[in-house]
């Protein structure tokens, strides 16, 4: 080292301390890294990791619900339509003017009673036109027949003299001709006589139509026209009869039964209808028949049931509610809807068995009335009465896998 070195250094005595600053520096600096952000960090980790572990070594709570016995009887409530015995609509078959109303809307009839006659003055002179055109056919057969008589006679005449000379048989082909045509013109006039006849008949017929009777016993229920009014036959308006005629002494109720209930229907089951206008009573109905297939757009089957209608409570028109019971299967169970699960595909239950152990039941369902669902056979299949089912599980432990059961709180 030179002299000059050495002064200069003598002179600065900082130059060596500067690296032993920096090292210190940073050294502090990694220190404080290290206590107040790294070795927390670590504590948390293993406090997180020891939580974990806890709740893994901690059992699922899992809420559950009991099954039910099912009822013996399943019960349903459908609407109905409401219908006569028997109803029709009155049209008239023949033109005219509408005579005097004999009955109004609401009255009883009998069967064949005079409800209001047509006046026909046109039928009428057709009438009278064929009885004279009935006249003129029979004396056309009586003239038939006079000529015919005598063409016979004048042959036989003819036939009788034996002499060639005196007639020739020019003279007895010609005659026997005469006879033979005046047969086909009596024959003719034979037929035009039935033709006029045919006719007439056809009028009186159409006469008899003028008479509008009711059908059978019942009451009036519509009246499309006043009297006077001008009846066109061959211009009938569908939606306006002259009359309309129900007998409501027994009513028709149909009813269109959801497939899940339609394979228990069967004939001479009874049903309890209601209507709400009619508070507090009940009327006991019978299935009658049953349409053999469903209804390919609603699924449905058309069922007829009938009831005794004696004091007219019931209206043609209105609608009722029918309450149809039907057998269930023995061994049926009820669980709530929400305790159905899906798995592979296949649906099933998760049962809480006495040791607390958890199993996945595959199930048959049956009828799902909204709340409860029919579990078929569900004694069998290890889901009886009172079992334990797991409700509202957020995620679906193992099949074997130990649960705390906590029992729903009821509402």
């Amino acid at each position: 080292m030179t002299q000059h070195d050495t002064e200069a250094t003598s002179k600065n005595p900082r130059s060596k301390a500067v690296p032993f600053v920096l090292v210190a520096v940073v050294a502090g600096i990694a220190a404080v890294v290290l206590f107040a952000g790294v070795i927390p960090a670590l504590r948390r980790n293993k406090a997180l990791a020891e939580a974990t572990a806890a709740r893994g070594a901690e059992m699922q709570k899992v809420v559950f619900v009991e099954a039910t016995a099912a009822p013996a009887t399943a019960r349903v409530s459908l609407p109905a339509r409401l219908a006569a015995q028997q109803e029709t609509a009155l049209f008239a078959q023949t033109g005219g003017y509408l005579g005097a109303m004999q009955v109004d809307v609401g009255d009883a009839v009998k069967a064949g009673q005079l409800l209001v006659e047509i006046a026909t003055p046109v039928l009428d002179r057709e009438i009278e036109q064929s009885a004279a055109a009935l006249k003129v056919a029979q004396a056309k057969i009586e003239l038939a027949q006079a000529k015919l008589d005598l063409a016979h006679a004048s042959l036989e005449r003819l036939r009788r003299v034996g002499d060639a000379r005196a007639v020739s048989q020019q003279t007895l082909d010609e005659a026997a001709a005469n006879e033979k045509s005046d047969a086909a013109t009596l024959a003719a006039a034979r037929a035009d006589l039935a033709s006029v006849e045919a006719a007439g008949h056809k009028l009186e017929a159409q006469k008899s139509l003028a008479r509008i009777v009711a059908p059978f016993d019942g009451e009036i229920t519509a009246r499309g026209y006043d009297a006077g009014a001008l009846i066109v036959a061959d211009r009938i308006d569908a939606a306006r009869p002259i009359f309309r005629v129900t007998n409501r002494e027994e009513i028709r109720a149909f009813i269109d039964v959801p497939q899940s209930f339609a394979a228990s229907i069967a004939a001479g089951q009874s049903i309890d209808l209601t209507v709400r206008e009619l508070a507090g009573r009940h009327f006991d109905a019978k299935i009658v028949r049953a349409a053999p297939e469903l209804d390919r757009t609603t699924r449905t089957r058309l069922v007829e049931a009938r009831l005794a209608n004696a004091d007219h409570a019931l209206l043609p028109g209105m609608f009722a509610e029918a309450a149809i019971a039907s057998v269930r299967a023995a061994g049926t169970t009820m669980v709530p809807g929400e305790a159905i699960l899906i798995r592979d595909g296949k649906q099933a239950l998760a049962v809480i068995d006495a040791q607390d152990t958890l199993h996945y039941i595959v199930v048959t369902l049956g009828r799902d009335n909204g709340a409860q669902v029919e579990v078929l056979g569900g004694a069998a299949s290890g889901v009886p009465a009172g079992a334990r089912l797991a409700v509202g599980l957020s995620r679906q432990p193992a099949d074997g896998a130990k649960v705390a059961p906590v029992a729903r709180a009821t509402k």
